[in-house]
């Protein structure tokens, strides 16, 4: 590469860096729209018991209600089901 060539490329590039740039400074940059949720109801919501409420957020609620709904089928102790239920509340 001769003398010639490298100062011919170096003008390009520093003349592609300034057309690039004076884009840049033209142009706003769009905001990100973050996609929203669909909106809907929560099933459980609409039943007006206050601790199905919190079923999605709140884990252990969810496995106390599990339990409670296992021992119910199985027709374990009314007194154990009674006691599941208070911790619920």
């Amino acid at each position: 590469m001769t003398k010639n060539e490298f100062e011919n490329r170096r003008l390009e590039a520093i003349q592609k860096m300034k057309q690039m740039n004076s884009q840049s400074t033209h142009k706003e940059p769009e905001p990100i729209k973050k996609p929203q949720p669909p909106n809907q109801t929560s099933v459980l919501s609409g039943l007006g018991l206050p601790f199905l409420d919190n079923l999605k957020s709140d884990g252990d609620m969810t496995l106390v209600l599990g339990l409670l709904l296992l021992l119910l089928s199985e027709k374990a102790d009314k007194r154990l089901l009674f006691a599941l239920v208070y911790i619920l509340l």
